[in-house]
């Protein structure tokens, strides 16, 4: 490897470094909002009800302008993915009116319980950006999975079995699973007039399709056996992760 490619490499890598960076502000910004909304909304005073029915209010709008923000955002990537322009813009958009939509849905609907898993899942956010820009990208897409799964059990657990939140985890698994069957029949890439790799050639496949089939299955079953089996499969897919952490690890030396 010559200077130059050297040059081009440390590049690279030092905007993947900022772009992680980046969104471990955003999750730490997301947190500091969670704080104000756990001590104003859920564990508030008796003469704070006026700032309670007001953030409230504020939910409930976030809550759809967030959704709205998102799909537009998913459809215009799509319309620039279409004619080869950058989507990491509307790509980002989508993520951050997500965010908003599922943290404000959550602290409407599941309260204070709702507000202890988000302060853990913004976490999960900020690990997922990382293994996205460091580490591989197969590794981004079986923890995307595998995050999911353990999501739609937590939904299981606290929500009373199934729901619609359960439903949505379920198809944005098969997405992924749908995704990962794409790539691997073109190659790892993007089947653009310019071809984009995204996964690097000779990548575990089977990795990725065992997580989301293994995702799928968890949740399947703790829709089948109730609240109780979905607490100790949360465990389970936990050690699935740290195992897919370690793998990828020792395959990155």
């Amino acid at each position: 490897m010559d200077k130059q490619q050297r040059e081009a490499r440390r590049h690279q890598e030092d905007v993947a470094l900022t772009r992680a960076l980046l969104w471990i502000a955003a999750a730490v910004v997301l947190e500091g909002l969670l704080v104000l909304v756990n001590r104003f909304y859920i564990n508030y005073y008796v003469d704070e009800i006026e700032i309670v029915v007001a953030l409230q209010s504020l939910l409930k709008v976030v809550r759809i302008a967030g959704l709205v923000l998102a799909v537009l955002s998913i459809l215009w990537a799509v319309l620039r993915l279409r004619k080869e322009q950058a989507v990491l813009l509307p790509l980002c958009l989508a993520a951050g009116g997500g965010a908003l939509t599922i943290c404000s849905h959550v602290v409407l609907k599941y309260k204070d319980t709702g507000m202890s898993m988000l302060f853990w899942l913004v976490v999960a956010w900020a690990v997922l950006a990382v293994v996205y820009y460091i580490y591989q990208k197969e590794f981004f897409l079986s923890a995307a999975a595998t995050g999911m799964s353990i999501l739609a059990l937590w939904f299981v657990r606290y929500a009373g079995g199934a729901g619609y939140e359960v439903a949505l985890l379920l198809v944005a698994i098969v997405l992924v699973l749908a995704v990962a069957l794409f790539l691997k029949k073109h190659d790892g890439a993007l089947p653009l007039k310019t071809p984009v790799p995204f996964l690097t050639p000779g990548c575990s496949y089977s990795v990725i399709l065992a997580s989301c089939l293994a995702s799928i299955v968890v949740v399947v079953a703790a829709l089948v056996a109730g609240a109780a089996a979905a607490y100790y499969l949360i465990f389970v897919m936990l050690a699935w992760i740290f195992a897919l952490f370690v793998y990828y690890t020792v395959k990155m030396m």
